[in-house]
């Protein structure tokens, strides 16, 4: 509710920059769709085959079907179709994301003509073979996937690939998310865009993401809601809107 009532439309907005992303990103985002990918997203749903995982905060092995997975875990289609659409506005040719799930993100971000790769990192060794037969059947030429815990290899694929934008969408702990931030700036600082997924996931999210307005290194950061963008190398003041998505 507080969102709401905060939250601006392009009315609202009177920096240039500001004005073409809610009307070249935001509100195109709400009726794109990339009909091969939903194809697939449809699939996943209907697929009842249970899968075993485990999971690495309590240490204990459980069971789901892949259908509850992609009911409950996988992003909306119109926050894939933003992605899809934030990269092709910002026309960024490298892209990193974390947290695979079934692949149905990485696939709407490899779409873009512009994009060459896109390297996404995922924990769960069952989950990654899920999502690799979604890139088999769709880019796989533009994907590759490092199965492995984020915190283990996120310093070496940021060195060794210099990712514009990053999508961040594993561990949901503040700690966690600040000192993935902290890192991407540090071995990347001419990043273009990151993107924070689920940023009122929890009380300890929002907090993560209310450090992230207050660090005065990062120029624009957006409130969606869904998500929060931080454009950290704009030659603008230092700003934060609340934009209704």
């Amino acid at each position: 509710m507080k969102y709401r009532w905060r939250a601006v439309n392009a009315h609202g907005l009177h920096s240039p920059f500001l004005f073409s992303f809610y009307k070249e990103v935001i509100k195109p985002a709400k009726h794109f769709q990339l009909d091969n990918v939903e194809q697939l997203r449809s699939a996943l749903k209907a697929n009842h085959e249970v899968i075993d995982l485990f999971d690495l905060k309590s240490q204990q092995q459980y069971r789901r079907t892949i259908s509850s997975i992609a009911k409950t875990s996988l992003s909306t289609k119109r926050f894939s179709a933003f992605l899809f659409k934030l990269i092709e506005w910002l026309k960024v040719t490298r892209v990193m994301e974390t947290g695979t799930s079934l692949g149905i993100n990485a696939l709407y971000m490899a779409g873009p003509e512009k994009v060459k790769k896109l390297i996404t990192i995922e924990a769960s060794p069952i989950i990654a073979t899920i999502a690799k037969k979604q890139f088999n059947q769709l880019l796989q030429h533009k994907i590759e996937i490092k199965q492995g815990a984020v915190q283990e290899i996120l310093h070496a694929t940021l060195v060794k690939e210099k990712p514009e934008l990053c999508f961040i969408d594993a561990d949901h702990r503040s700690s966690v998310i600040l000192e993935g931030i902290e890192m991407i700036m540090e071995q990347v600082p001419e990043i273009r865009c990151i993107v924070v997924h689920d940023i009122y996931w929890s009380p300890d999210m929002k907090e993560a993401w209310d450090t992230i307005i207050d660090d005065k290194r990062l120029t624009l950061t957006v409130d969606l809601f869904q998500a929060g963008i931080i454009f950290p190398n704009l030659d603008m003041p230092n700003q934060h809107f609340i934009i209704r998505f």
